[in-house]
């Protein structure tokens, strides 16, 4: 693979990664994702990918739990940057218990469905 081949493949991997559950939770946090390192490891495909949030300044990581098999669509945040993913944005104004009481609200004004 040339280098024009792989970055090709890395914008695809990033595409996949903004799609992941992971990835929109953090934006719905409030962080302004950019970004980042990619990581190989004997692979055609990006092995870890980091993003940083242009307002806070967080890092965070991500894992290609599909690498191994050549797939770029299982991307999960890594372990390492849980904790700050979980506060939310704090130079955004938006911290985690804002978003368990907006939930909260959401999920009280939804009809039951039996």
């Amino acid at each position: 693979m040339d280098s024009a081949d792989f970055l090709v493949e890395i914008a695809k991997a990033r595409v996949l990664l903004e799609r992941a559950a992971d990835y929109v939770a953090l934006r719905g946090r409030g962080h302004e994702l950019v970004g980042g390192a990619t990581l190989t490891c004997a692979s055609d495909v990006p092995w870890q990918m980091q993003v940083k949030c242009s307002r806070c300044s967080g890092i965070f990581w991500f894992d290609n739990l599909a690498w191994r098999t050549g797939g770029t669509d299982r991307w999960k945040l890594s372990p390492d940057s849980r904790d700050h993913a979980t506060a939310g944005c704090a130079a955004a104004g938006i911290m985690a218990g804002q978003i368990l009481e907006a939930t909260k609200r959401r999920s009280l004004l939804q009809p039951v469905r039996g």
